[in-house]
């Protein structure tokens, strides 16, 4: 039931943020059988593209983890506390890339550094980034194991896995 805490950051948290209404940070993790989803309310994501080329060059996240939202307060709440979240002590979630590889036209391969909870780990994931009219959408399916991060303890009822999908519009 908890570990919606942690499909949040992730990322994520990592590529959604200021830019438009669109932009998204979504979370899925099996607790008791079950798939219990969320979203972050409140991240920011800077991207940095060449001007000449329009390739991306870095991604910069922060997840505000007090806007997790799973559609029950009471479970949001829970997951804010210690053995989640750990709000008291870590109010952020943060995801700077460290080394980025041109895959083909629209596709990116990203090293990066999510930290969780005050434990940085280096993530490798795809990211798709296309060109609109006004701006990038960049995009990213990926998955963490929610105990790498000391989420959720060792709950045997929670999967590890926890799926994350992020959606960024920003401007051009």
């Amino acid at each position: 039931m908890r570990p919606y805490l942690f499909y949040i950051f992730t990322c994520c948290f990592l590529f959604t943020g200021f830019s438009q209404n669109k932009s998204s940070i979504d979370f899925v993790i099996n607790n008791l059988g079950i798939n219990v989803d969320g979203h972050f309310n409140s991240f920011s994501v800077s991207s940095k593209f060449n001007s000449a080329n329009s390739a991306l060059e870095s991604i910069t996240g922060a997840i505000n983890v007090s806007s997790i939202k799973t559609g029950i307060d009471s479970r949001d709440e829970h997951l804010l506390n210690e053995d989640y979240f750990n709000i008291e002590k870590y109010k952020q979630i943060t995801f700077k890339s460290s080394a980025i590889t041109k895959v083909s036209e629209t596709e990116y391969k990203v090293t990066a550094n999510l930290k969780i909870k005050g434990i940085t780990k280096a993530i490798t994931i795809k990211v798709n980034v296309k060109k609109q009219t006004d701006s990038y959408k960049i995009s990213s399916s990926f998955e963490i194991n929610r105990k790498d991060f000391d989420v959720g303890g060792s709950s045997f009822v929670m999967s590890k896995t926890v799926k994350i999908n992020v959606i960024q519009y920003q401007k051009l």
